[in-house]
């Protein structure tokens, strides 16, 4: 699929089936419209993350929280906390974003490690991200399929990771009641043993997942034209409408009008809205 709004491109790709089990999609994003400091949106899954062209900046929600400028070839971890992003004025990124599976594998360990971080590809697989970097004036498409082959063989030579909690997912995100309980039932796992097993492959517990991938969805419902489709159907339901704003202005900073709002002004991206009155760090 691909998006585009005057110079501004998105391009999502699915994953080959031969990569499904810990690749999700491909992505690539050329905007050369940036330049403003955004509310980054929280993102249940992980993924590798190549900045083509300017540098990109994070900056937590704190009062005394300073800029860290991104490495360019990086592992993001699942984000449920919203923060701050910036680009000095062009982003152009190669993405892709991982399963649970496929992030244990990259990391090595336990995802909560890397709860709202994103570190160094080169700091837990060297070789990977040498083979991930794009050459120089490497177009997309090319590289999609250069990197399809170079992570086939990074999975197999790695081996195989089960998620023992993959069938809570879709419980997760559609049930309203005990949601938890009938999760733990489904993978056959007690609800204690389900929490822990949960948190290890996701980075938090299965309620806090649930409430980000609850509002998650509804940024694809609320966005006019979204370029990732909600793999559930129908709109998440919420007790009362004043609950589902509750929950969207708790996770994510801003009410669901002011999303949709900011969505008007041609902005393609799911999880970044412009922000007002903060400093960038080159200022």
């Amino acid at each position: 699929m691909q998006l585009q709004t005057g110079q501004r491109l998105l391009t999502h790709a699915p994953a080959p089936e031969a990569l499904c089990g810990q690749v999700l999609a491909f992505v690539h994003r050329d905007d050369p419209l940036a330049g403003e400091v955004v509310r980054v949106l929280p993102e249940v899954r992980s993924s590798i993350q190549i900045m083509v062209a300017d540098p990109y900046w994070l900056r937590e929600t704190g009062d005394d929280a300073a800029w860290s400028r991104l490495p360019r070839v990086a592992l993001w971890g699942p984000r449920h906390a919203w923060c701050y992003g910036y680009a000095r004025s062009h982003i152009k990124v190669y993405a892709l974003g991982l399963t649970a599976s496929g992030m244990r594998l990259v990391f090595g360990a336990p995802a909560f490690r890397l709860l709202n971080k994103a570190v160094p590809l080169d700091m837990v697989q060297p070789g990977l991200a040498r083979a991930l970097d794009p050459d120089p004036g490497e177009a997309f498409e090319p590289w999609r399929e250069r990197a399809s082959g170079v992570l086939l063989a990074f999975f197999q030579s790695a081996g195989a990771i089960v998620d023992p909690v993959a069938p809570a997912l879709d419980i997760l995100a559609t049930a309203d009641v005990n949601a938890v309980q009938h999760a733990a039932a489904a993978c056959g796992i007690s609800e204690r043993q389900f929490r822990r097993t949960f948190s290890a492959f996701y980075g938090v517990p299965p309620k806090r997942y649930q409430r980000t991938l609850r509002v998650d969805r509804m940024l694809r419902h609320l966005h006019e034209a979204p370029w990732e489709d909600d793999a559930f159907g129908e709109p998440v339901a919420f007790a009362d409408q004043p609950h589902a704003i509750r929950e969207f202005r708790a996770l994510l900073g801003i009410t669901p009008r002011a999303y949709i709002r900011a969505k008007r002004t041609g902005d393609r991206t799911l999880r970044s809205v412009p922000v007002i009155g903060v400093t960038p760090p080159e200022a």
